[in-house]
């Protein structure tokens, strides 16, 4: 059975599995952290929070004025930079951009909540096509050992995609996110979001990686001035080729280029304040914070909408 353009196939099965995932998370959430606040189950350590504006372009073809891009507008924002599962900089690793895009006003697929968020990585694919072989691989991880060892020689892709996707950064600032999975774009048109850095500024790599060295980063270019990244979107041109349901898959950007729709500005700021450090930790992004026209699409997406509020609540227990 074929699709069309943004259209979603959810499999008869994906309630149960969803319960299950939170089950999951939920218990190992708190192996993990008997006592004491409980951190994300991903990009639990972050790296650095950040005020930021989140600038519409003014120039934006009639097909691309949609939603939150409708009209030029400046909007205060809010960013986390984190690492996917690391203990310490030293080690290789997925770096994670979440956006929250403050004061947008109209209906909210989440009732209340006046942001539209995105959540982006650092590779343009994931290391599973759908929630439930998602659940599969985070349960052979979590155990380790030799079920964390067949897992991967039985799932070569996914092994491939875990090793390219983590990499000894130089900053966060100096890198692109892609959002990996897509999300409407108005009627009947899929996107995927992309941020690529702008500023003229980089930071090389250390010749001796310390525990916190990509935190030094973002606060030495901080200290010195602005930092700017570009916020893109790319179409789903082809519903085979450019999946909604797998993951796995990247849109070919030689295929469907990339679109600049908006400009994020971090000014020049102190990463160590003590209040917004506290604030950041108490922040739940989601990509279910959205207007109704950028809806979140595909398997992935689906299973966000009801973990994310979970393992936030779960959180808040222990804040």
């Amino acid at each position: 059975m074929t699709t069309g353009l943004a259209e979603e196939r959810k499999p008869s099965d994906e309630t149960a599995v969803i319960a299950e995932f939170i089950a999951f998370l939920r218990d190992a959430s708190l192996r993990r952290h008997p006592s004491g606040p409980i951190k994300r189950f991903n990009q639990g350590r972050h790296t650095a929070c950040l005020a930021a504006e989140f600038s519409i372009n003014d120039d934006l073809a009639p097909q691309h004025k949609v939603g939150l891009f409708r009209e030029p507008r400046t909007y205060p924002a809010f960013i986390r930079f984190a690492n996917a599962g690391s203990a310490t900089d030293r080690e290789r690793d997925v770096r994670g951009l979440a956006i929250a895009v403050e004061g947008v006003q109209g209906e909210n697929l989440t009732p209340g909540v006046t942001r539209q968020d995105f959540v982006l990585n650092s590779h343009p694919v994931m290391v599973a096509p759908d929630a439930k072989e998602f659940l599969a691989l985070l349960r052979a991880m979590e155990v380790g050992g030799f079920r964390r060892i067949a897992y991967f020689v039985s799932h070569p892709r996914a092994a491939r995609i875990g090793l390219a996707s983590r990499q000894h950064h130089s900053c966060h600032l100096d890198i692109p996110y892609w959002s990996t999975t897509p999300y409407l774009f108005g009627n009947g048109r899929a996107v995927k979001y992309i941020v690529r850095p702008s500023s003229p500024r980089t930071s090389a790599l250390p010749s001796k990686l310390t525990d916190g060295y990509l935190r030094d980063a973002i606060r030495t270019r901080l200290a010195a001035g602005d930092e700017s990244l570009d916020f893109m979107i790319q179409f789903q041109t082809d519903p085979q080729r450019m999946p909604i349901e797998d993951a796995m898959v990247e849109w070919n950007a030689d295929e469907s280029p990339y679109v600049p729709v908006a400009r994020i500005r971090i000014p020049r700021q102190s990463i160590d304040d003590p209040a917004r450090e506290q604030s950041c930790e108490a922040q739940s992004f989601s990509p279910w914070h959205s207007l109704p026209e950028h809806r979140p699409l595909g398997s992935m997406n689906r299973a966000r909408r009801e973990i994310y509020p979970a393992l936030a609540a779960l959180r808040r227990t222990r804040r």
